[in-house]
């Protein structure tokens, strides 16, 4: 096996870190000495700043990316669109999350949606937040099209809801794909492969559902009209 490098170290500890305790609860001189390191500079040394080293831990992501691209382009002639871009959207993630053992991908995106505005795919800048702490992130155009491109077939929806439903969608297999990150370090993990498959079922039915001010006018009339 390979001797893992400085960065590979720096890299790792910072995801795992992050992911246990959410951007703002890390320091870069504690990611410097959980990664084994002497020298208080070191992130700076290898990377230029803390931002930088952010950046890179998105963009050494790429176990998914041929596999989003292949889906993704799949589903312009898929019969059921919204179901192929789904599928576009989750097992990439899922591919990713699968790399490592033990992993802490979708932890780590979880907590990086902390510090996202809830509705980050009607957002002028998607997936960027307003805290400095959080740099923006090059290489996002494909997620941030297929987002809209998701919300953009929710036509059941008011137009002005359709961005914030696919929003939660995809914290919901964020979320979701955390609890198993986690229950698999526990020794309790479900098979990720039959996850995944009900992952994209229950992401589609979520986008599927009906407005929620359509449901409350409903239950207004019903509970009305059994008064009397």
């Amino acid at each position: 096996m390979p001797a893992r490098s400085t960065r590979t170290d720096l890299l790792d500890t910072a995801e795992r870190l992050i992911a246990e305790q959410g951007l703002a609860g890390v320091s870069v001189r504690e990611v410097i000495r959980a990664a084994g390191q002497r020298n208080n500079g070191a992130v700076n040394y290898y990377f230029g700043s803390w931002h930088a080293l952010l950046i890179e831990l998105w963009s050494r992501r790429t176990t998914g990316d041929a596999l989003g691209r292949e889906l993704y382009a799949a589903a312009a002639d898929a019969p059921d669109r919204l179901a192929a871009l789904v599928e576009a959207y989750v097992r990439p993630f899922v591919s990713e999350v699968a790399e490592r053992s033990p992993s802490y991908w979708a932890r780590f995106n979880e907590q990086w949606l902390a510090g996202i505005r809830s509705d980050f795919v009607a957002s002028p800048q998607p997936l960027v937040a307003d805290d400095p702490a959080y740099p923006t992130i090059p290489g996002l155009d494909g997620l941030k099209q297929l987002l809209t491109d998701i919300a953009n077939e929710l036509d059941h929806l008011p137009v002005g809801d359709r961005p914030a439903r696919a929003a939660l969608a995809a914290r919901f297999v964020v979320s979701a794909l955390a609890s198993w990150e986690r229950d698999r370090v526990a020794g309790v993990w479900r098979d990720l492969d039959a996850f995944a498959t009900e992952l994209c079922t229950l992401m589609l039915a979520l986008l599927r559902a009906g407005s929620a001010d359509k449901r409350s006018s409903q239950v207004l009339r019903d509970a009305s009209g059994s008064v009397g």
